[in-house]
């Protein structure tokens, strides 16, 4: 037998340290799936209306 932790693989990555991972990479890719929709939505939404130049007598 082994001196391996019971949640190690042979790397010796532990079970925690995965989940984190994952974790971590999750709200990663919720952060960019948050991006693409907002500038989805800039798109689509009707530009401010700017004044326009008159001259003043």
């Amino acid at each position: 037998m082994t001196d391996e932790k019971p949640n190690s693989t042979s790397c010796g990555c532990t079970a925690e340290a995965v989940q984190n991972h994952f974790r971590i990479a999750g709200v990663e890719f919720l952060k960019g799936l948050r991006l693409l929709l907002d500038t989805s939505i800039e798109g689509l939404e009707p530009k401010p209306k700017t004044g326009s130049k008159i001259t003043v007598e």
